[in-house]
C-alpha cells in the first residue's frame, strides 16, 4: 500500500526483523508507537515451578517479528539497537499465507513446537477435524504422524500431531 507524506509517495514494505535475544515483546512496542504494522506468533507454554503451574506465552519463532513498514520507520528501529538485521521479503503473500497456517495451527493444537524444515515427505492435506485445510510435510514419529508447517523465509517450521486418517496426500505448489 502507498502512502503520501510530504508530498512523496513512500512504500510501505514487509520485513521480518531479526531481534536481539528475548526482546520480541519489546519491539513490538516500538513498531506500535510508530505506527507500523506487527505480527509475533504466540504460543501458550505451561511449565512446573515449585509444584505449581505457570503459563507463558512465548513466540513461535524465538528471535523474530514480522512487520510492514517504510524505509524511514526502518531506519528508526534500527536506531533502538534492538534489531539484529531486517530481512526484506521479496514474497510476501507467500509468507502471509504461511503465517497464517501457523496461526490457525496454534490455536487448534496445543501440542504445536519449533521444529527444523521438512524437506522430505509427503506434501499433504489435512481433511478433517479442526485444521482441515491446512497444508504442510508429513513425518512419522511412530505410529503417530506428524505435520510440519513451513515458513520459508525463516528457514524454520512448526511440527503438530496429526492422525494419519485426517490426511490426504496433494501435489505440491
Amino acid at each position: 500500500m502507498a502512502e503520501e507524506s510530504d508530498g512523496e509517495l513512500t512504500r510501505k514494505s514487509w520485513f521480518v526483523l531479526h531481534v536481539k535475544p528475548r526482546t520480541e515483546k519489546k519491539v513490538m512496542l516500538y513498531l506500535a508507537r510508530y505506527g507500523c504494522f506487527r505480527y509475533l506468533p504466540l504460543v501458550l507454554k505451561v511449565t512446573k515451578v515449585q509444584r505449581r503451574k505457570v503459563r507463558r506465552t512465548i513466540p513461535v519463532f524465538p528471535g523474530y517479528v514480522f512487520s510492514r513498514m517504510t524505509p524511514e520507520e526502518r531506519i528508526e528501529m534500527l536506531k533502538t539497537n534492538l534489531i539484529v538485521s531486517a530481512i526484506c521479503v521479496t514474497r510476501p503473500r507467500e509468507m502471509i499465507h504461511q503465517l497464517r497456517q501457523v496461526e490457525h495451527a496454534s490455536k487448534c493444537s496445543p501440542d504445536i513446537r519449533r521444529t527444523q524444515v521438512f524437506k522430505e515427505g509427503d506434501y499433504v492435506r489435512v481433511v478433517s477435524g479442526p485444521l482441515r485445510g491446512t497444508e504442510g510435510y508429513v513425518r512419522r514419529e511412530g505410529s503417530c504422524a506428524k505435520i510440519c508447517l513451513n515458513v520459508e523465509i525463516l528457514g524454520a517450521a512448526v511440527e503438530l500431531s496429526v492422525s494419519p486418517e485426517d490426511l490426504e496426500k496433494i501435489k505440491q505448489l
